[in-house]
């Protein structure tokens, strides 16, 4: 191993709730749910890649130890994860499952609105909202009283595997879905989905079956590079806190590819650029009118990235608050057409 190696560059601890408070200082903690197995072998891999230009301090806090019911160990994670989300600290989790993204979205404040988005092959919802299968964490997110859900959103779902019921259920909630099709078809559309969002969970099963040498899932799917710019994203999400790469498998063609997905997480919070939308010369501004709807674009000049605001005095149960979108959804709205992407959200800012 290297000196400018990644191993020897981030602090190695084990976890330990009772001294989280003793990490502080640091910007970025790993820890991993799962076999030790697959955490060692992961360790790895990532310790072997050089470390990128960053001015981070990262620490390795570790493989989390399963409860002695699964109640004990849904508790210790939520505790781990709020106490590093409280103190500013962002969480890389690898292992678990996205059967477990509703436990993530209890680490927040009760009072905290989360946006939540999954790089998934499945919707995460039965046919009906109630149906409550493993496999439906959105219908229990969505059911739970204690998660103020404020947007979800899935990226990479296969149509073939996802029937029209789901995909109808989806809809209704005005959620944000783009399937793998779309994906493959302009993949910089995935990065205003994540901008804004607290929970960014990646399912490796999302990946194409070659990618991790594991034939049962899909040949269809997320190629590696796509994988690690849709990482690189993650990573940039100006308010994501948490983010989870899961379902691992036992290959070593899974275990390189996650270790540099987890170095392009690391790589895109290092380039986090908060916009200054008090500063007006940071912004080129578009005024769109589409059928008596006002729409003002914004676009920074430094990150390059676009917002759309919905204008209108008469109605005031609106959010104030910037959607963001792409240039594509500006190109559309020059052509009379209000994106799907912005109609969705605005209706979800209707409260």
């Amino acid at each position: 191993m290297s000196h400018s190696s990644f191993g020897k560059k981030i602090h190695i601890n084990n976890i330990d709730v009772s001294d989280l408070d003793e990490i502080s200082s640091y910007d970025l903690a790993i820890f991993y749910l799962g076999d030790i197995k697959d955490v060692e072998n992961l360790r790895r891999k990532i310790y072997s890649l050089e470390f990128g230009n960053w001015s981070l301090k990262l620490i390795d806090l570790g493989a989390f130890n399963q409860g002695h019911s699964k109640s004990d160990s849904v508790f210790g994670i939520q505790e781990i994860m709020r106490k590093l989300t409280n103190l500013g600290v962002y969480t890389l989790m690898i292992g678990g499952s996205q059967s477990d993204i509703d436990v993530y979205c209890k680490s927040f404040k009760s009072n905290d609105f989360i946006d939540v988005v999954s790089i998934d092959k499945f919707l995460g919802i039965g046919e009906s909202i109630d149906k409550n299968e493993s496999s439906n964490y959105l219908s229990r997110i969505i059911l739970d009283e204690n998660i103020k859900l404020s947007t979800f959103s899935n990226v990479g779902y296969l149509k073939h595997l996802n029937n029209t019921k789901k995909i109808s259920l989806v809809n209704k909630f005005n959620f944000e879905t783009l399937s793998l099709g779309q994906l493959k078809h302009d993949i910089n559309e995935i990065e205003p989905i994540t901008r804004n969002s607290e929970i960014i969970n990646f399912s490796i099963e999302a990946l194409k079956s070659n990618v991790i040498n594991y034939k049962l899932t899909s040949p269809n799917g997320i190629d590696s590079y796509e994988a690690c710019l849709i990482s690189k994203f993650m990573g940039q999400s100006i308010d994501c806190k948490i983010s989870t790469i899961n379902n691992i498998v036992h290959s070593l063609e899974c275990y390189s590819i996650v270790s540099e997905m987890i170095w392009y997480v690391i790589d895109g919070f290092n380039s986090r650029y908060i916009d200054d939308f008090e500063n007006h010369d940071e912004f080129k501004i578009y005024h769109t009118e589409i059928d008596g709807h006002n729409l003002k674009f914004l676009k920074s000049h430094i990150s390059k990235r676009w917002w759309v605001e919905y204008i209108d005095d008469r109605i005031i149960s609106v959010k104030n608050q910037l959607i963001p979108c792409s240039e594509n959804d500006f190109k559309l709205s020059q052509m009379g057409i209000i994106s799907d992407r912005i109609l969705k959200r605005m209706k979800n800012k209707f409260v």
